[in-house]
């Protein structure tokens, strides 16, 4: 594996060489809960996957990207995620990587039965998940709040944490202060902004999100409740 901070074309060598244990923890140590990294260091030595802790991504919070020619695969997730969500992302991007490999491996072994391949977030990559994190599922790791929550959103987890409306509420206490606050905490018809660049009016829920008019547009989106907007006082 490789370990690497903000950069976001890493030279990868064909085959990784081991790194040490003592790199791992200085590299993603304060990412992570301290009752976590020796659980990780188990994991990430001696894995042929690049690491990269990145800059914040508005899209995502992490990636997996499969091998390709004579490169390992590669594993990214955003440096401003608090402990908590940089450890759910972490585990969450692992998964992908050891149910593709789960699949390699079976492919190379013999049988007359054709080997289909796993869904991105299906059941093979929720069972990997969880059974990943499950070292992790004590008060040692997670905080009093968060570990019920997170317990209760393993066992039938979703594509993104942020698709799970209580853990990514439950995961934004641990954030830094910022100005901004989560759309369903708008009252109706209130103006906001998203990164500063587009201008929205909050409308009513469509079933589990709010359309909101883009007020440069016309145009309808629907927004997840607990996406982080700035509200505008004056429009």
């Amino acid at each position: 594996m490789q370990l690497s901070l903000f950069h976001s074309k890493p030279a990868v060598p064909k085959a990784p060489p081991a790194i040490p244990g003592e790199k791992i923890r200085t590299v993603l140590g304060p990412h992570l809960p301290a009752a976590a990294i020796e659980h990780i260091v188990s994991l990430v030595q001696g894995n042929p996957i690049s690491l990269l802790v990145v800059r914040k991504r508005t899209s995502k919070s992490g990636d997996f990207r499969a091998p390709h020619k004579n490169n390992p695969g590669r594993i990214t997730v955003n440096g401003n995620l608090n402990q908590y969500a940089f450890l759910i992302t972490l585990m969450h991007e692992l998964a992908h990587q050891h149910t593709y490999l789960d699949y390699e491996l079976a492919l190379k072994k013999f049988s007359l039965r054709r080997k289909t391949r796993p869904l991105p977030h299906g059941k093979e990559w929720k069972a990997k998940f969880r059974l990943l994190m499950q070292p992790h599922l004590n008060a040692s790791v997670f905080p009093p709040d968060i570990l019920p929550v997170v317990t209760q959103y393993l066992e039938n987890p979703k594509a993104s944490s942020s698709a799970d409306h209580q853990l990514s509420k439950v995961l934004k206490r641990y954030d830094p202060p910022d100005l901004t606050v989560r759309l369903e905490e708008l009252p109706f018809d209130a103006v906001f902004t998203i990164h500063g660049k587009r201008f929205f009016r909050k409308k009513e829920k469509v079933r589990t999100r709010f359309r909101c008019l883009c007020l440069k547009t016309n145009r309808v989106y629907l927004v997840s409740p607990g996406a982080p907007v700035m509200i505008v006082s004056e429009f």
